[in-house]
């Protein structure tokens, strides 16, 4: 019977090894490391921490276990842009934001009030907030009010959607 060979290559990335195939006998055979270094699965995003630039910003939260947008075992989070980008009414804020192309992305948006508050809570890894200033949300209370955040003590208020707050764009990622 003729010999055939095949190569196969281990998905796991680890202990890469060539097997060839011999009539019916396995035998494995070593790749050289450049090769394997080549071929090996890229490193998952775990390593990410807040504050960290990526994705056209800073981390700004990373998922957990609980939060809308965790997949178990992959890292996914929210990206704020690296600086605010006006001070301006609620609708000029969510126009801005959807015009907004930091890093090449083209997915920005007005945070929710909840995501406003991790921007909040992280706000000195994150840097670049004024601290004395509110921040809008996307989140409308009614036809008039849209919620707001002090960036000096935290507290959320309605905001008349004609003030100017500033604006601090986010992304998922």
């Amino acid at each position: 019977m003729k010999n055939m060979t095949r190569s196969f290559i281990s998905k796991a990335g680890k202990g890469l090894a060539k097997i060839v195939l011999l009539g019916s006998v396995l035998a494995p055979v070593a790749i050289p490391a450049a090769y394997a270094a080549e071929t090996a699965i890229a490193p998952v995003q775990s390593q990410l921490r807040v504050g960290e630039s990526h994705g056209g910003g800073k981390v700004a939260y990373i998922f957990k276990h609980g939060d809308r947008g965790y997949v178990s075992g992959q890292t996914h989070g929210l990206i704020a842009a690296k600086e605010d980008l006006t001070s301006a009414t609620w609708d000029k804020a969510l126009e801005v934001c959807k015009q907004f192309r930091g890093g090449g992305f083209s997915d920005w948006r007005l945070p929710s009030k909840d995501e406003l508050t991790r921007l909040y809570e992280n706000r000195n890894a994150i840097g670049g907030f004024v601290e004395r200033y509110y921040y809008w949300s996307s989140t409308e209370s009614d036809k008039n009010d849209a919620w707001d955040q002090s960036f000096r003590t935290g507290a959320h208020n309605l905001g008349y959607k004609l003030d100017s707050n500033f604006v601090r764009p986010v992304r998922s990622f």
